[in-house]
């Protein structure tokens, strides 16, 4: 951590200090939410989320040697820093240390894709720079709070991934991320149950333009008709009117896709480790980044190929009995069906085991029965069916193919019989949202296949 005076901290937060003056003049080591990974050094900030009050943690952070604590009461024993809001100071904690650095911050939000997107950016400015990077998906409130906090001197770019469920969380992120850079992936319906219409999407996701600093500049997925419509970006994609387009693209299905890059007259041929076609615009979007920040085609090309998937997105486990796509990670229907596109390309026989998609509001029943309509109408030969709201999509996969579909209520009930339901030469496709656990039946797959 670049040094980071507590004294300054104080200053940033807009709270009360209470204890020695001396600790003022030290500098913080890290900051921390969790009070086990708190250390000597450590500011320990008690946020208060959905299921606990970080203030209960107190006494443990200091048991670790936290040198000072963020907290919203008196304490009785010091030092402590006193605020109205833990979550508020930890933003205005996160603004100053962020303008410690003038390095190039990327920000970068969406629908779908924006975790693959920010790990592809990343590899592929790492051809070049020392990139700090959005660690897993920690792009709500805290985690992008706490990815600004691990920037260090060493660092030329940073990557800084936003997740958004409800209005006004992208410009509260924004304010203190302050991009020079903003990238946008598309705009689907994932949360659409608290944002109304993908128009409320856009308007939430768009929340970080007033933020961006001066003189810089959008990235927009110039293939989305809500993105493209968005001032003087660079727009990429596969239409002909994308500054940045892919082309002559071929789907090496298991082994990820291959595309020719198209920027000002200039073209490379690239391959990207990652399946479908979306994995094709989240390269063009690393295209479009490197480029901007003065990178070659080649370099970009060669960043790319070190990409290497997270567990639980479109991870390929080819077995000697069967083959398993571990896509469980999360799920929305613009994702839902990008890997069905993935799964209707594979030799053998098609399974797709298919669990509930969340916060899809009213709009969930159809939008279930939508996915389960589209996986038979691309001839999917089994489709199974996990979870409450999947019934839906078992009624839709009947519509169009009846008797290729199942349906199980849970996850239990389908891990009982799972052995009797795929057989040698299977591609089995697993997806749902993570509140739905399926990797559960992803490690069942894996044993059977041993």
């Amino acid at each position: 951590m670049k040094q980071y005076l507590f004294s300054e901290i104080v200053a940033a937060s807009g709270g009360v200090y209470h204890g020695d003056p001396a600790l003022l003049k030290n500098a913080a080591t890290d900051v921390v939410i969790n009070s086990e990974l708190a250390m000597p050094g450590s500011l320990f900030i008690a946020i208060i989320g959905e299921k606990h009050d970080g203030h209960k943690f107190i006494p443990v952070a200091r048991g670790k040697g936290a040198s000072l604590v963020v907290t919203d009461r008196a304490l009785d024993s010091e030092p402590f820093l006193l605020v109205p809001d833990t979550l508020r100071a930890m933003h205005a904690i996160a603004k100053t240390y962020r303008d410690k650095f003038t390095i190039p911050v990327i920000g970068l939000t969406g629908s779908a894709g924006k975790t693959s997107t920010k790990d592809i950016v990343a590899a592929a400015l790492s051809e070049k720079f020392n990139v700090m990077k959005t660690q897993g998906n920690l792009n709500n409130e805290t985690g992008a709070a706490l990815t600004i906090f691990s920037l260090e001197e060493a660092h030329q770019v940073a990557v800084v991934e936003m997740g958004t469920n409800h209005f006004g969380e992208i410009g509260r992120i924004a304010s203190f991320v302050k991009p020079d850079y903003c990238l946008f992936t598309n705009i689907g319906l994932a949360h659409i149950e608290n944002f109304g219409t993908r128009e409320g999407i856009f308007a939430g996701k768009t929340e970080m333009l007033p933020h961006m600093r001066a003189g810089g500049r959008v990235i927009a997925n110039g293939d989305d008709d809500l993105l493209r419509s968005i001032p003087e970006a660079l727009l990429y994609g596969l239409d002909e009117s994308c500054a940045v387009r892919g082309t002559e693209i071929e789907d090496l299905i298991l082994r990820g896709m291959r595309f020719t890059a198209n920027h000002q007259g200039k073209t490379y041929r690239m391959h990207v480790p990652s399946l479908g076609v979306h994995s094709v615009y989240n390269a063009l979007a690393a295209v479009s980044v490197g480029l901007l920040l003065g990178m070659e085609m080649e370099e970009i090309a060669s960043g790319i190929e070190t990409y290497k998937p997270l567990r639980g997105r479109m991870n390929v486990h080819e077995q000697a009995f069967f083959t398993v796509i571990d896509d469980t990670y999360n799920a929305n229907p613009t994702s839902m069906k990008a890997s069905l596109d993935v799964l209707k390309a594979c030799s053998g026989r098609r399974v797709a085991i298919l669990g509930d998609m969340r916060e899809l509001g009213e709009s969930a029943p159809q939008m279930h029965e939508d996915v389960g309509r589209y996986a038979a109408s691309l001839g999917i030969e089994r489709i199974i069916c996990v979870g409450t709201e999947s019934k839906r999509m078992l009624l839709g996969a009947e519509s169009v193919a009846p008797g290729h579909a199942q349906y199980f209520e849970t996850q239990d009930e389908l891990l009982k019989v799972l052995s009797d339901l795929v057989r040698q030469g299977d591609v089995i496709l697993v997806k749902a949202s993570r509140g739905m656990k399926l990797e559960q039946t992803i490690e069942r797959l894996l044993a059977l296949a041993d």
